[in-house]
C-alpha cells in the first residue's frame, strides 16, 4: 500500500493520523505541565492502597514513547495486511485512535494528581 492508496482510505486516514496527534498532544501537555517539577511524581493511585507507584518525569515521557512506537506498529501493520484483511486494518486503526486517547486521559491524570 502506498502512501497515496492511504490517504484515499478515509478510516484508515482518519483513525491514524488523530491518533498520532493525540499522542503529540499528550506529549505537548506533559512537557508544559511537568517542566517544572523535580521530585517524584505520582504514578499510579488506588484508593484501598493509596500511593502505588512513584516515578520520575522521565517515566511520563517513556510512557508517550511506548504509546507512539504502539500507534507506529499498528499503522505499520494495517498497511501490510490492508489488501488481505481489510477489517482487521480498519480494527487496527481504531483501536490505535481509542488508546491514544486512553492515553491522553492517563497524561491529565498524573498531571492532576501532582
Amino acid at each position: 500500500m502506498t502512501l497515496r492508496e492511504f490517504k484515499k482510505d478515509r478510516i484508515l486516514f482518519y483513525s491514524f493520523i488523530p491518533a498520532g496527534s493525540i499522542i503529540l498532544i499528550s506529549l505537548l501537555v506533559s512537557y508544559l505541565n511537568l517542566f517544572k517539577i523535580n521530585n517524584l511524581l505520582i504514578l499510579h493511585f488506588d484508593s484501598y492502597t493509596g500511593i502505588d507507584f512513584l516515578g520520575n518525569k522521565v517515566d511520563v515521557y517513556n510512557i508517550l514513547a511506548i504509546a507512539g512506537l504502539i500507534v507506529l506498529l499498528n499503522s505499520w501493520l494495517a498497511i501490510k495486511v490492508y489488501f488481505k484483511e481489510r477489517f482487521l486494518s480498519y480494527t487496527l486503526g481504531v483501536i490505535s485512535l481509542i488508546f491514544s486517547l486512553l492515553i491522553l486521559i492517563t497524561i491529565f491524570v498524573i498531571i492532576s494528581i501532582n
